[in-house]
């Protein structure tokens, strides 16, 4: 990409959170489904790291040959039916400390409380849920836009600390999944774009 303004940068990045919030935040709808696909085939143009843009040169193709419905059975298999046992874990806890609930949550709610922020109102799922701690990301952007720059410090450790080693945990478990097609490549996607966020974290 070409070298961006300060500005645009936040503006790209709270931008792309909002992208890989939305393959995990509900069901596809045809709306989102036209989306994904006129976003991803774009970025396939694009050279921003090896690692993420090979993620996304293959959830490109992989959205031009997918139905809507595949990707409807898909989500709802991985993240909604929790009665055929083939759900998968989206908070930090299950997959740092073993269950849910446990420390990670308690070490989320401490970061968010540190930096002043709350849950989305509606919002039921744990802080230290992936959907949640992709909010959290975004709202300590918004604050380093508006000028706060020690929010730079909270970004790092919410990256190392929880977001990328759960992500990891997390593609893998999708990885192995016999029913993850697509959400892997989600998966892989975020992997490499927190890979990015770390990357200009520690360049600040």
């Amino acid at each position: 990409m070409d070298e961006l303004n300060e500005r645009e940068l936040y503006r790209v990045r709270l931008r792309f959170i909002d992208l890989i919030k939305s393959f995990f935040v509900a069901e596809p709808d045809s709306e989102m489904m036209s989306r994904w696909r006129g976003t991803f085939s774009a970025l396939a143009m694009e050279q921003v790291s090896p690692r993420f843009d090979n993620a996304v040169k293959e959830i490109s193709h992989a959205l031009k040959d997918k139905t809507l419905k595949e990707l409807q059975e898909e989500y709802y298999k991985l993240f909604v039916n929790p009665f055929d046992g083939c759900m998968v874990e989206t908070t930090a806890s299950y997959y740092l400390n073993g269950r849910s609930y446990d420390q990670a949550l308690v070490d989320v709610r401490g970061l968010m409380n540190e930096a002043g922020i709350q849950r989305e109102k509606g919002v039921t799922d744990p802080e230290d849920s992936l959907i949640v701690m992709l909010d959290t990301l975004a709202s300590l952007v918004e604050e380093e836009k508006a000028g706060d720059d020690q929010v730079r410090q909270l970004q790092g450790r919410l990256l190392e600390e929880f977001l990328q080693p759960f992500t990891d945990k997390f593609t893998a478990a999708l990885k192995e999944h016999e029913h993850a097609d697509f959400y892997y490549l989600c998966g892989r996607v975020l992997s490499g774009y927190l890979d990015l966020e770390k990357n200009l974290v520690i360049s600040i």
